[in-house]
């Protein structure tokens, strides 16, 4: 995951790519305990199953830091114009006083 990754997150902040690469970790080790698929196997079935289960316990800042570092997954794996509208839920819209100021929309 990380190789495939690192290709693929635009950013200058070190910090901000590697929180991704950390979360990223994470879903890749989730979805291959339960699922046994690489990153190169998943299917939006996979991702949607991990937001809509794994992060259900979360607060909505980090479900939808989780939905962002899914994105990445999505644009790494080229499948963002046929994934994006089946990933969206209540993840998608967080609610801004939740989050750090760096993922804040101006």
């Amino acid at each position: 995951m990380r190789k495939l990754l690192e290709r693929k997150i635009p950013g200058r902040r070190a910090t901000k790519v590697k929180a991704h690469q950390k979360r990223a970790a994470t879903i890749a080790d989730t979805l291959y305990r339960h699922f046994q698929v690489g990153p190169y196997q998943y299917q939006v079935k996979h991702l949607r199953w991990y937001l809509e289960t794994q992060t259900r316990h979360l607060k909505t800042g980090s479900r939808y830091r989780h939905w962002l570092t899914i994105q990445q997954i999505v644009t790494a794996l080229n499948k963002q114009g046929l994934w994006e509208s089946l990933l969206e839920g209540s993840w998608k819209q967080p609610e801004s006083s939740n989050l750090p100021p760096e993922y804040r929309k101006n």
